[in-house]
């Protein structure tokens, strides 16, 4: 009798190991291909940055990471992913910022400030990269928008409680605010200009607070027109 054709395909060879949904390498590669990728972004810039050194840096074969990101800007767009979560929760809103708008403008500046020196060199790759791909454009203008809604949303709270000049637009207004500090932070990470950082932290805060009107530590508030 003929052996049943069942199993002519079985073999005493071991089988190799395949991966399953569940493998938690699966879960686990593509995080370490973007901490790699944040480290080879930060010290080689977008431009110098190669996916043969990101894909030696997380330790896994050059095929793996084309399973995962299909090009730098894939990479770097997840790498900000976690910097723009750190910056648009910085300091959110809260009560008592409407009656001391000065602390708030000091605490909401340094924040912002310290984590944008904590992330310059990623968010440096990502000012060289926007400009080639909508979602790192996209990125970029969701943390300034995050800022300048704050901040129109603050003023005209200030400006409703009489701690502001009122005739100043609240969203123009914060849009030039936060340019300013956005450029100033630019030209001091990536252009070499020589700022002292608490003096730069206390020179923005008070063109803030007197450019608003809003009662600094120890004066009287703004006056009721903005003369």
């Amino acid at each position: 009798m003929s052996t049943p054709t069942a199993g002519r395909n079985h073999t005493n060879a071991p089988e190799s190991p395949r991966r399953t949904r569940n493998d938690p390498r699966r879960e686990t590669t593509p995080r370490r291909l973007a901490e790699a990728a944040r480290v080879v972004f930060e010290r080689d810039g977008f431009y110098n940055a190669r996916l043969s050194d990101i894909s030696a840096e997380a330790k896994v074969a050059s095929g793996t990471l084309y399973n995962y990101y299909r090009s730098k800007h894939d990479l770097l767009h997840e790498v900000m992913k976690d910097v723009s979560a750190e910056l648009t929760t910085l300091a959110p809103d809260h009560v008592s910022a409407q009656f001391d708008p000065a602390s708030s403008i000091e605490d909401v500046n340094r924040a912002y400030i310290e984590a944008f020196q904590r992330n310059v060199h990623v968010l440096r790759a990502v000012y060289q990269a926007r400009d080639d791909d909508e979602r790192l454009k996209a990125q970029w203008h969701e943390v300034a928008e995050h800022f300048q809604g704050r901040l129109t949303r603050a003023i005209s709270r200030w400006q409703a409680a009489g701690l502001a000049y009122p005739d100043m637009d609240p969203r123009h207004t914060a849009h030039a605010l936060t340019l300013m500090v956005e450029r100033m932070v630019m030209a001091w990470s990536y252009e070499g200009v020589d700022y002292d950082p608490e003096t730069l932290i206390d020179t923005i805060n008070k063109i803030w607070q007197r450019s608003l009107g809003v009662p600094m530590h120890g004066t009287p508030a703004a006056p009721s027109t903005h003369t």
